[in-house]
């Protein structure tokens, strides 16, 4: 059984789909809620602890000179044990490319710009995006994210159908 990696813009809605993941019975990570991934800086490679940036330190500056990286190591942990039984890992990360390798199948979830920048500006499940930068930041990266993701054949999600029909599709996907 492979890792499955379940990839998008933040506001896309991976950490939800990896909440109904869980409640089916499958076992599901979530880079950001179970402190997977961390900032970590990209000249002198320091990583922060997960609690220690807050919201206001991610500044324009701070984005510029960190990523939020989830190590290699950690990543072959939950690759190892995801031979016995599919796992599912959900998030964004800085350093997905060298981690590719890892995963048995990809998933990429989208939707328009429009779209994500109302779930932005609405979600309560998490801050990234309610600055202003941050909002900007991902809006830029957004499109050509998905371009990546459809040229090195992840499957496409539409995260605008209803919940547990995307849940549906991804399993079903899993399994063909």
């Amino acid at each position: 059984m492979p890792l499955f990696f379940i990839t998008g813009s933040a506001g896309t809605g991976k950490t939800t789909v990896g909440r109904v993941l869980k409640t089916r019975g499958y076992e599901a990570y979530d880079v950001d809620e179970d402190g997977l991934a961390k900032w970590q800086h990209n000249q002198t490679g320091y990583i922060h602890p997960k609690s220690s940036v807050k919201r206001e330190q991610r500044t324009p500056d701070f984005l510029a000179n960190h990523s939020w990286n989830f190590p290699r190591q950690e990543a072959e942990v939950l690759a190892a044990k995801a031979e016995n039984m599919p796992i599912f890992l959900c998030g964004a990360l800085a350093n997905e490319d060298e981690l590719y390798d890892l995963f048995g199948g990809r998933f990429a979830l989208y939707v328009d710009d429009e779209i994500l920048a109302h779930r932005l500006a609405t979600r309560t499940s998490g801050d990234w995006g309610k600055q202003p930068h941050e909002l900007q930041h991902t809006l830029e990266h957004h499109s050509e994210a998905y371009e990546k993701y459809r040229r090195l054949g992840f499957i496409i999600v539409d995260a605008t159908q209803p919940l547990e029909s995307m849940v549906d599709y991804i399993i079903q996907e899993t399994k063909a």
